[in-house]
This record gives structure tokens, C-alpha cells and sequence, in this order.
């Protein structure tokens, strides 16, 4: 349960209004997400928080404080979390002393803007009474028979490879949860265009991402009982797009019920969470339950509690602050600016999320049993 001790120091008018928010906040997730629970199960998100503490927000100004308690209750009904644009880490630390010394995170440096990165970081962040971080994290970097948009080229005449990294590099880390222990890798691939070469190397980036950990996995298989699960923003337009087929073709798994429509706008599945394993290491069921508390996976939508459409004239002084708003995009009208600049608040993707069943003991007894 995060810390709102903080709360005390907004004026009673803004405090009312904060508290009455938050706790319809609360009302939802309740109504919408499985309860966490102890032993048995790993709720697992991924959620691309747009332009997190970034120095350039596009003219929309900076956060206000009480969404960052939001974002922090959000976060805190998960167990584990890959965030994605995260860039500096001001704003992040005051959402972690909101989730309480419960909370921890592991998160990157910034990719070099040489390759194409945009200043941001990719982060993990989970409750520590659940899961534990096993010491082992890196950043992928892909060999030269693995670049992306390769190209051979005659170099003192000898055929020399050439080609790209990712424009923000991956991140891997090794965690357990109770008798689960998983290999993650987050992503933010790149985006580009929607036709054309740049969408083709986003294609590429998706493949070679999929290619390198599935190999990754298969080693790792042959020696022990571990899972690998590949998530993030992938920018996939449909399960049916060769976004979705680049990831898919090289041995990972994307259950039907995670194949959702993942941005605010509800038009596209950016989002995924995709798994490798043995089938007696991740146990994920199928669930269309009509009580969403007892779905396995899904996503939460960001705007139906807080910065709800009705609730824009409580934020007009803050939106007329921001440069954007007097832009040609929407010279003034705040019932336009306002569906943007909430994003900016929020984000522009809803949360993902899958529950999974890790308490495997009774099939580690049964199998001892068996000899």
C-alpha cells in the first residue's frame, strides 16, 4: 500500500479533491485487477509511462504531484513492473518513496543518442516481499551476424558487416518468485514509420530481439527449470501485422488474451508480454471471466477515475501554464489540449498485465516421487 503522508502538504481544497480521486482510483483497480496474493501467483505488468521526467515534454509542462500518486498506486497493485520511458530519475524517486521501503527498482543508463536513443531508461520495479532480484542484469548488445538493416561492405579488401544496434538498448535481469525464476527482458523498440524502410526496421528490431533471447533461452532450458519473458513497447500495430509475426516466428508465446489493444487511443497493441519456457515453468490459463478480478491478464485504463473528460475545468490554470496549448495544434481549445496533456500526465499506453501461476511445489513433489 504506498505512503500518503505526502498528501498533508497540498492545501485542504486540492488535498479533498486528491484523496477523493485516489480513492476512486482504488475502487477501480479493485474492480478490475486480481487481488495480489502471497504464494501462489506473479501479477506481472509492463507500462510505458510517457515522457517520465523528461527535460523536453513537447511545450505540455511538467507533471503535476498528485499524478505521480496516481501512477504510484497503479503500480503498487502489481508485483512486478517493466516501465519504459524513464528518464531522469527525480520524479521516479518520489514515486518510489510514495510505494514505501517495500519497492525497489533496477533501472539502465541512457543509451548513447549516437544510436538513436532518446534519453531514456528502461526499469524494473517490484514489491520485495514477493520477488527477489537475483544479481544478474545487463543490456543486450547484439553481435555483428545479428545487426539490424545489415549491409556487407569491402574494407581494405576484406567483406566487413555492418549494420545497427537496437536505438534503445534492452534490458535483462534474473528474479525469482517463490518456486519461479525468470529471465526478463524489457524493450522499447523503434517506432519509425507506419510503412515503408522504417517500418521495416522496426520489424527487424522486433526479430532480432526475439532471435537473441530465444536463443538465450534454449541454452539456458537445456541446463535448468527457468522462464524467459520478453515484454515492453514493441510498437506492434496488430496481432495480425508482421510486427506481431517478427516476434512470434522465433519461439515465443503471446497468449489470446494478452493480445489487446494497449494505447489510450485504443487502436493499437504497442504492448506484449511474451513468454519461452517448458510447459511446467509458467502455467498461464485462459480465463474470459465476466468478473475481471478473476481474469489472468488484461489491461487497466488510465482515464475512467482520474483525469476523467469531466474533471478538465479543475486543471484549465494548470493547462493554460503550458506553452503547447497556445500552439497551431490547438490555438486555446481546452476540451482538445486536454486529451493530449492528460497523456502527459498519465501516459498515452494503458498498463498490461498477466497474472501467472508460480507455486509449483505439489509438481516438484510428485516428480521427486516419481524419481
Amino acid at each position: 500500500m504506498p505512503f500518503y503522508y505526502g498528501l498533508k502538504r497540498f492545501g485542504a481544497e486540492d488535498r479533498t479533491r486528491i484523496v477523493n480521486r485516489l480513492l476512486a482510483l482504488r475502487g477501480r483497480l479493485d474492480r478490475n485487477l486480481p487481488a495480489k496474493d502471497p504464494d501462489n501467483n506473479l501479477l506481472l505488468a509492463t507500462w510505458n509511462i510517457r515522457d517520465f521526467d523528461k527535460a523536453n515534454r513537447r511545450g505540455y509542462g511538467k507533471r503535476l504531484p498528485e499524478s505521480l500518486y496516481y501512477i504510484a498506486e497503479i503500480l503498487s497493485r502489481f508485483d512486478f513492473v517493466a516501465v519504459q520511458e524513464v528518464n531522469r530519475l527525480g520524479e521516479w524517486q518520489q514515486v518510489m518513496r510514495i510505494l514505501g521501503p517495500d519497492y525497489d527498482y533496477i533501472a539502465t543508463d541512457v543509451t548513447d543518442p549516437k544510436l538513436g536513443g532518446n534519453g531514456e531508461r528502461m526499469t524494473f520495479v517490484y514489491d520485495r516481499r514477493k520477488v527477489w532480484f537475483q544479481n544478474i542484469a545487463g543490456e543486450i548488445v547484439l553481435p555483428s551476424n545479428m545487426l539490424i538493416d545489415q549491409v556487407e561492405t569491402e574494407v581494405a579488401g576484406r567483406t566487413v558487416t555492418a549494420g545497427k544496434q537496437f536505438r534503445r538498448t534492452p534490458f535483462v535481469a534474473s528474479f525469482q518468485c517463490g518456486w519461479f525464476k525468470f529471465d526478463i527482458c524489457t524493450v522499447h523498440l523503434y517506432f519509425g514509420s507506419s510503412s515503408g524502410e522504417k517500418l521495416q526496421q522496426r520489424v527487424e528490431e522486433i526479430g532480432a530481439i526475439a532471435k537473441y533471447l530465444s536463443e538465450r533461452a534454449d541454452v539456458h532450458l537445456s541446463k535448468e527449470d527457468r522462464g524467459t519473458i520478453l515484454l515492453g513497447d514493441f510498437n506492434i500495430v496488430s496481432p495480425e501485422h508482421k510486427t506481431m509475426q517478427a516476434l512470434m516466428k522465433n519461439g515465443f508465446r503471446v497468449p489470446k488474451a494478452l493480445q489487446l489493444k494497449t494505447n489510450v487511443a485504443d487502436t493499437k497493441y504497442y504492448d506484449q508480454i511474451a513468454f519461452k519456457t517448458k510447459s511446467n515453468v509458467i502455467e498461464f490459463t485462459e480465463s474470459e471471466s465476466d468478473d475481471p478480478t478473476q481474469r489472468n491478464a488484461g489491461t487497466f485504463k488510465l482515464f475512467l477515475s482520474a483525469f476523467k473528460t469531466s474533471q478538465r475545468a479543475d486543471y484549465e490554470a494548470a493547462m493554460a501554464a503550458t506553452t503547447a496549448l497556445s500552439g497551431s495544434k490547438y490555438r486555446g481549445d481546452f476540451a482538445k489540449y486536454y486529451k493530449d496533456w492528460r497523456t502527459y500526465q498519465l501516459s498515452d499506453h494503458n498498463p498490461l498485465w498477466v497474472r501467472l501461476k508460480v507455486n509449483q511445489s505439489d509438481d516438484y513433489l510428485k516428480r521427486l516421487r516419481a524419481g
